[in-house]
C-alpha cells in the first residue's frame, strides 16, 4: 500500500483534491486531518500498480497546481519585470498570457507535463508527504521558466499591439 500526505492550510485545495480523488480515483482511501500547523489529505492507495497511481496522482496534483496557483505566479512575474506598466497594462499582459497558455496546451499540454514530471520525480524520489506552498517555492524552477518565458511572449505581443 502507497500512502501519500498532501499539507496545506488552504480550504479551497483540500476540497478541490478531496472531490477530484473521490470523483477520479478508485482503489483508495482519503482521510483529511490538522496535525500542528497543517490540515492533511492523506491518499492510501489499496491497488498493485503504484506506476499508474502515482502517474495520475501527479497528473492531478499538476491540475491542481495550474489552476491555484498559476495566475498569481503569472502576476508576480508581471509585478516584477515589468513594474512599470500601469495596472491595467499589466492585467492585459495577464490575459495575453493566459491566451497563449490555453492554445499551447490545447495543442502540446507542455506546461502540464513539466508539472506532471516534476511531481513524479518527488514522489518517486521516496517522499512520502508534500508541504504545497514548499513544494511550489522549492521544486518547480522549469515550470516558473516556462510562465516566465509566456510573460516574456506576452510583453512582446502587448507592446507590440499583436493581442
Amino acid at each position: 500500500m502507497k500512502s501519500i500526505c498532501l499539507k496545506t492550510n488552504n480550504d479551497e485545495i483540500i476540497s478541490y483534491l478531496i472531490k477530484k480523488l473521490e470523483e477520479d480515483f478508485d482503489e483508495i482511501v482519503i482521510s483529511s486531518n490538522k496535525f500542528k500547523i497543517y490540515k492533511n489529505v492523506i491518499v492510501h492507495y489499496t491497488g498493485q500498480n503504484e506506476k499508474n497511481f502515482l502517474i495520475k496522482f501527479s497528473g492531478l496534483l499538476a491540475n491542481m497546481i495550474s489552476s491555484f496557483y498559476e495566475s498569481r505566479i503569472l502576476s508576480r512575474i508581471i509585478d516584477d519585470n515589468y513594474c512599470y506598466f500601469e495596472d491595467f497594462e499589466k492585467e492585459i499582459i495577464l490575459k495575453i498570457c493566459q491566451k497563449i497558455i490555453d492554445l499551447q496546451e490545447a495543442s502540446f499540454k507542455y506546461k502540464e507535463e513539466i508539472l506532471k514530471g516534476l511531481v513524479y520525480e518527488y514522489f518517486l524520489d521516496g517522499n512520502k508527504y508534500m508541504v504545497i506552498d514548499g513544494f511550489m517555492n522549492f521544486r518547480v524552477k522549469p515550470y516558473l521558466e516556462v510562465l516566465d518565458y509566456v510573460v516574456d511572449t506576452s510583453v512582446t505581443n502587448f507592446v507590440l499591439g499583436l493581442q
